[in-house]
């Protein structure tokens, strides 16, 4: 079955601006000091209309749950007065974000994405690596590997066993190696290098000395570790393709990187079953996150290549040209997000480069520029935002600890095949499928533009945001065509994810709160109104058109506002209120002031705003980029009525082919991605390395991968690391297993 999807997110694509209308192009703001002739001050009367429930969540009193980890934490809704409380800000902040989307302005934040992103390697890449042994700055030499068994094949340490200790990493040992059986070497016994034990070797045994390579039980069922020993056959030291500070530059951005990935909650809090805090290293259970973190990830004294460092060299030409610290690494991208950023959609750094949203929202100096005038306060307020109901009718409550959310993933712009475009000025362009990901993030490519979250049309207004009857898990209970994807699964029977006939099986009413997701107490209900007002100064046609055009999408289009719109949360509709709007010219209040018993004139405020928005569509249609950019951002508000909104996953194997696959209650999204990763002899097998598709060329969805081709596409890895286990001198073990790792 080829189970169609969207993603959550797409982009609208960002054009370099510099073949846009004049219009639009960049210039100082107008002086605040008078009203110019041919431009609008006013207020815009504005009434929101809730389509999907709005999470407008007090953060700042969440709460633990009565029964859960310590760092799930359940959210109430924000009332003042009697009402839900709607921030200006945040309205504003939405607004903001969809004029700079229409405009095609500047970027008004485009900060964090200076440092190189990282990649996983695939098992062919160990083919060209040796271990390695840095004897100097400059030298290294290269080793032969030995398993030196360590673990059981539960994960339990071997070591201490009265005789030994456990080696530690980077310590000397004196061996007694023999074969293995597998073209490889095994360690039969060791002391510390400098240990007064003797070791008398046996038949098919000989004594080397050499060096611990430990990276703990970082994968399921892993039971050994290496030694790394010099072969007295070498000729000698490695020739090297760079200058040594180079590597050792490469080196470090490369630990960086690994280290950024992962916070300090996951590597220094997590707990035992027993509560008490776990150390990064040690292994508490089976599966993601109970596995050991790989030192260098965590340790300090790993982070460092100096002399005694043990560590592989990826070879080409005969010649080191790049070293690494373990087998099948993580690898760093040549360019930046932000080097692939046009300058000409990056934040203004003066006022000379201020763009549409800049002059009308507001803008501030990128910190440490030190320009002056260095912010600008835009021409555009929101006013208080009040709601038509009170609590009692616009909030929908939860007893005990809520409804637990799904777990919503975070940026990955890692992903290049999602974030990447196949060059700056074709954004709407996404890389081509089956580009090998190590091709990814290269010059010449460019950024898909602003990302977008998809309405989820087509739900059941009364049944889709409901727990159902109770006696099943919601989450694997279809309400019509569409699962409710908002909702964290009740907790898995088993790890392995068995089935029934249809649906995942769950511990019934047994909930999911950790440290992955929330809960919340209530939300917004659909059809709750607010209304605010918009006060305008000095907007040129163009610019007020470009409002107007926000304010009047389409009937069945939606903006997005609040918490979990990935989840399908937040969907608003906006409305000008007429009665409520007032306009004037630059012209008409000179005459104003000139006079002091005149009045302002009535003026037909609903014409204004159609003249000004018939401007700006003229604009738009005059531009193929913005034409672009418009009718992306419509297929999104939008949505599509036959296609269902989530993260990818894959399709369970025993799922029957006329049933869509509901959500895995164990979070193993990420098995899409390794299934869309499959390499097959050594290229991305046909039909995978899917990028997002465009949101307005078809087909714009994606389709959920057979749980067999994840499987595949590991096995692909370990056929890899075969090749790479019976090559000479390679480890007999590649660190890539079946199961996720955690380094």
């Amino acid at each position: 079955m080829a189970e169609e999807f969207l993603n959550p997110y797409t982009f609208v694509p960002a054009f370099p601006r510099e073949g846009l209308p004049e219009e639009l192009g960049d210039g100082r703001p107008p002086d605040r000091g008078r009203l110019r002739a041919g431009c609008w001050t006013g207020r815009i009367g504005v009434r929101l209309t809730v389509e999907t429930p709005l999470l407008l969540l007090d953060t700042a009193r969440g709460k633990p749950p009565s029964k859960g980890e310590s760092g799930h934490l359940v959210y109430p809704i924000r009332i003042r007065d009697g009402q839900p409380h709607l921030a200006p800000t945040t309205v504003k902040g939405m607004l903001r974000a969809t004029y700079e989307t229409v405009t095609n302005s500047r970027f008004g934040v485009f900060d964090k994405h200076d440092a190189p992103l990282g990649f996983r390697r695939d098992a062919g890449f160990a083919l060209d690596m040796v271990p390695v042994y840095v004897a100097a700055p400059e030298v290294l030499y290269r080793c032969q590997v030995a398993t030196l068994r360590m673990y059981e094949k539960s994960g339990a340490a071997l070591y201490p066993d009265g005789n030994h200790e456990a080696p530690v990493h980077m310590q000397r040992l004196r061996a007694l190696i023999s074969r293995d059986g597998r073209n490889g070497a095994k360690v039969d016994g060791f002391v510390p290098a400098d240990s007064q034990e003797r070791l008398v070797p046996q038949r098919g045994q000989r004594q080397v000395e050499g060096t611990a390579y430990i990276t703990g039980p970082n994968i399921e069922g892993k039971t050994s570790e290496r030694f790394f020993y010099l072969d007295p056959s070498e000729p000698g030291p490695l020739p090297l393709a760079y200058e040594w500070s180079r590597l050792v530059e490469d080196w470090s951005r490369l630990i960086r990187n690994y280290q950024a990935s992962h916070d300090e909650q996951e590597l220094f809090r997590r707990h035992r079953p027993d509560g008490t805090t776990a150390a990064p290293g040690e292994r508490i259970g089976a599966g993601p996150g109970q596995l050991a973190w790989s030192p260098h990830i965590y340790d300090k004294e790993r982070t460092e290549l100096k002399p005694g460092t043990v560590c592989y060299a990826r070879m080409e030409n005969d010649r080191v040209v790049g070293l690494y610290p373990v087998l099948v690494p993580r690898d760093v991208y040549p360019v930046t997000p932000a080097e692939l950023l046009p300058r000409s959609l990056a934040p203004a750094s003066c006022f000379e480069e201020l763009s549409p949203a800049d002059r009308v929202f507001g803008w501030v100096a990128p910190i440490g520029s030190g320009v002056r005038p260095a912010a600008y306060r835009g021409r555009l307020r929101i006013g208080p935002v009040l709601c038509d109901q009170k609590a009692e009718e616009a909030v929908e409550n939860f007893d005990g600890d809520g409804v637990p959310l799904a777990i919503l993933s975070g940026p990955k712009p890692q992903q290049g095949r999602f974030y990447l475009a196949e060059s700056a000025d074709r954004p709407q362009t996404p890389v081509p499928d089956r580009t090998p990901k190590e091709k990814l993030y290269q010059e010449g490519r460019g950024l898909r533009g602003r990302k977008v979250y998809w309405h989820h049309a087509g739900l059941d207004r009364t049944q889709h945001w409901s727990d159902g009857q109770g006696k099943v898990d919601p989450t694997q209970a279809r309400v019509g065509k569409f699962y409710r994807e908002y909702r964290r699964s009740w907790e898995p029977e088993d790890e392995s994810g068995s089935l029934t006939a249809n649906r995942y099986r769950t511990k019934k009413a047994v909930e999911q709160r950790d440290s992955q997701n929330r809960s919340i107490k209530g939300w917004i209900r659909p059809r709750t109104t607010f209304q605010f007002v918009i006060d305008v100064t000095d907007l040129d046609e163009i610019e007020l058109g470009g409002l107007a055009w926000l304010l009047t999408l389409p009937p069945g289009h939606f903006h997005r506002l609040g918490y979990g719109r990935p989840l399908g949360f937040g969907s608003v509709r906006l409305d000008v209120d007429v009665e409520r709007t007032e306009l004037h010219s630059g012209e008409q209040y000179a005459g104003y002031y000139r006079s002091l018993s005149a009045s302002l004139p009535s003026n037909n405020a609903k014409a204004i705003l159609d003249e000004a928005q018939h401007e700006f569509e003229r604009l738009v249609s005059g531009s193929p980029q913005l034409v672009v950019v418009r009718e992306a951002m419509l297929a999104v508000a939008r949505g599509n009525l036959e296609l269902p909104v989530c993260y990818p996953r894959v399709r369970p194997k025993e799922l029957p082919d006329n049933v869509p696959a509901p959500p895995d209650p164990r979070g193993q999204n990420y098995e899409w991605f390794t299934a869309n990763e499959r390499i097959d002899d050594g290229v991305i097998a046909p039909g995978r390395g899917r990028s997002l598709p465009s949101p307005v060329n078809p087909p714009a969805q994606l389709i959920a991968y057979p749980a067999k081709d994840a499987e595949g596409a590991d096995s692909a890895k370990n056929r890899g690391n075969r090749k790479a286990r019976d090559k000479p001198v390679r480890s007999p073990r590649s660190g890539v297993s079946r199961k996720r790792r955690m380094g």
